[in-house]
């Protein structure tokens, strides 16, 4: 979901998490979503791509605009 998809749903009080995770495809940071019904949400482009980050502290920027204050960062390697 796009970012402004993902802003509309954290204001509905669907998104109950942010999570900034190693990517598998490549190498950086994917930004996903805890959705209240379970499972994860991606950030994705306006082609529905799910977005990579090289740097963490973007990762963790777009996270936050989303609208949390805190976000959990899980270090798979």
């Amino acid at each position: 979901m796009t970012l402004s998809e993902l802003q509309r749903l954290y204001a509905s009080h669907d998104l109950i998490e942010a999570v900034i995770e190693p990517s598998i495809r490549e190498d950086g940071w994917i930004v996903e979503f805890r959705h209240r019904r379970g499972g994860f949400v991606p950030l994705t482009d306006s082609q529905g791509i799910e977005k990579c980050y090289y740097d963490l502290d973007e990762a963790t920027e777009y996270a936050l605009e989303v609208g949390f204050h805190q976000v959990r960062v899980a270090d798979n390697f």
